[in-house]
C-alpha cells in the first residue's frame, strides 16, 4: 500500500505530461487542416468518410444515449440512477462538443455552417438535422443549469473558489428553499420531454442519412436509424458505467449499486444492439446483393475481421456480458467500470466497420482500375494527420472530464426539505 501512494503522484505527473503532448499535438493538426484543407487526410474521392466521421457518429451516439438515460431519471423518475443524472448531462453535451469538432473538420468551410439553418431545405434529413442540433443543445444546456443550480449557489454562499466562476454559473440565482427545488424539478421534466425526440432525430437522423444512401445496401433498410439509437444508449450507459466506477465520489456500497444498476442497464442495451446487428448481416448476406455480401465478407473474414471479431466481439460484447454475469465480478465496481470501459472501445470498432468497409466495395465490377489516380483508389488506411487530430480530440474529452469533475457539482447532494437529488417530499 506504501509503495501504490508513493508511485500516484509520479503516474499522474506521466499522465499529464502524455495529455499536454496529445492536446498539443491535437490542436496543431486541426490548426493546419483549417489552414491547408483535407490534403493530408487518408481519404479519397471514392472512400470519403474515414475516422473522422466515424469518431463523429460514435460522440454524437455517446451524447444522445448519455442523454436518453438522463431522462430515465428525471422524466420517468427511476430512483436508482438518480445519482448519475448530473454526470449524464454533462457527458451529453462534452461528447456532442467532441463530435462537432469532428464533422466539422470532415465537412470543410466550418464559416459556412450557419447557411444549414438559414437557407432551410426542407427535403433534406440533413437540414433537420441542423436545426434540431442547435434545440437539443439549448435544452441539455438548461437541464445542467437547473441539475446544478443548488450546487453553485451553496458554493458561492460557501465562498468556494473561485467564487467568481461559481457567481456566474449561478446565474445570479440564491434560492435553496423547497419551492424553488419543485420548481426545477417541474422544468426537468418538461425540458426532458421535450429533448427525447430532439435527441431521438439528432442522432437517428444520422442513421437515416446513411439509411437513404440507397447505392450501399449495407446501409439501406429501416433498421438502420433504429440501430444508431439502440447503439447511443449503449455507448451512452456503457461510458456512464465506467466514468461512475472510476471518479463516482460516494460511499462504497451506493456506489457499487449505481454502477451495477448502470452497468445491467448497458448490457440489456447492448444485446439488443447485437440482435439489430445480427439481423442486418443475416439479411444482407441472404439477398446475396454483391456489393452488400462483398462488404460482409470485408468486415468478417477481410481485412477488417480483427476489428470486427476482437474489438466489436470479443472485447466489446462477450467479455462485459461476462464480467456483469459473473457472480465475482458483478460485486465489484472495478469489474464494471471495465465492462463499460470495453463496451465503449468496441463500440468505437463498430463506427469503424459501419462506416468504412461499405465504401471499399464498388457497385460494379467494371469500376476496378477504371481510375488509374491514387485519389480514386477503393481503399482507406488512417493518415498520420487523421490519427493526429483523432488523439487531439480524445485529449480534449479527457480535459473536459478532468474539468467537469474538478468545478462542477456532478455528485447529487440532500438538501434541506427535499429527498436525494432534490425531489421534493409531499
Amino acid at each position: 500500500m506504501e509503495n501504490n501512494n508513493k508511485s500516484n503522484p509520479l503516474i499522474r505527473v506521466i499522465g499529464y505530461i502524455a495529455l499536454i503532448i496529445a492536446t498539443a499535438v491535437g490542436l496543431f493538426e486541426i490548426g493546419a487542416k483549417f489552414v491547408n484543407g483535407p490534403i493530408d487526410e487518408g481519404t479519397t474521392q471514392l472512400v470519403p468518410w474515414g475516422i473522422w466521421v466515424s469518431g463523429y457518429i460514435f460522440f454524437l451516439g455517446l451524447s444522445a444515449g448519455s442523454f436518453l438515460i438522463s431522462t430515465l431519471i428525471y422524466v420517468f423518475g427511476v430512483k436508482q440512477l438518480e445519482e448519475a443524472g448530473p454526470a449524464a448531462l454533462v457527458q451529453a453535451l462534452g461528447c456532442l462538443l467532441l463530435g462537432g469538432i469532428l464533422i466539422v473538420l470532415d465537412a470543410g468551410h466550418p464559416e459556412r455552417i450557419y447557411m444549414v439553418v438559414l437557407h432551410f431545405n426542407p427535403t433534406s434529413v440533413m437540414a433537420y438535422m441542423g436545426l434540431f442540433y442547435n434545440v437539443y443543445i439549448a435544452i441539455v444546456v438548461a437541464e445542467i443549469y437547473l441539475v446544478m443550480r443548488p450546487g453553485f449557489v451553496q458554493s458561492v454562499q460557501s465562498g468556494k473558489r473561485p467564487t467568481w466562476l461559481y457567481r456566474l454559473l449561478s446565474l445570479g440565482s440564491d434560492r435553496l428553499d423547497p419551492k424553488s427545488f419543485l420548481r426545477d424539478r417541474k422544468w426537468l421534466k418538461v425540458l426532458g420531454i421535450l429533448g427525447i425526440p430532439a435527441a431521438v432525430i439528432v442522432h437517428g437522423g444520422v442513421g437515416t442519412i446513411f439509411a437513404v444512401a440507397k447505392a450501399r445496401p449495407n446501409w439501406l433498410g429501416g433498421l438502420f436509424p433504429l440501430l444508431f439509437i439502440v447503439s447511443a444508449l449503449t455507448s451512452g450507459g456503457a461510458l456512464l458505467t465506467f466514468l461512475t466506477a472510476a471518479f463516482g465520489k460516494m460511499p462504497r456500497k451506493r456506489k457499487l449499486k449505481l454502477v451495477s444498476s448502470l452497468a445491467q442497464l448497458t448490457i440489456g442495451f447492448l444485446l439488443l444492439d447485437a440482435l439489430i446487428m445480427f439481423a442486418d448481416i443475416l439479411t444482407t448476406s441472404y439477398t446475396a446483393i454483391p456489393s452488400g455480401a462483398s462488404t460482409d465478407r470485408l468486415v468478417l473474414f477481410g481485412p477488417y475481421k480483427w476489428i470486427f471479431w476482437i474489438v466489436e466481439v470479443a472485447m466489446g460484447l462477450v467479455i462485459p456480458v461476462f464480467l456483469v454475469a459473473n457472480p465475482r465480478t458483478r460485486q465489484s465496481i472495478g469489474g464494471l467500470g471495465l465492462a463499460g470501459l470495453l463496451i465503449v472501445i468496441g463500440m468505437f470498432g463498430a463506427r469503424l466497420t459501419l462506416v468504412i468497409p461499405p465504401q471499399m466495395t464498388p457497385l460494379f465490377d467494371i469500376q476496378l482500375g477504371a481510375y488509374n489516380q491514387i485519389r480514386y483508389a477503393y481503399g482507406y488506411f488512417p493518415s498520420t494527420s487523421d490519427v493526429l487530430v483523432m488523439l487531439g480530440v480524445f485529449a480534449f474529452g479527457i480535459w473536459m472530464m478532468l474539468g467537469a469533475r474538478k468545478y462542477l457539482p456532478l455528485d447529487v447532494d440532500t438538501h434541506e426539505g427535499a429527498q436525494q437529488g432534490g425531489q421534493i417530499t409531499s
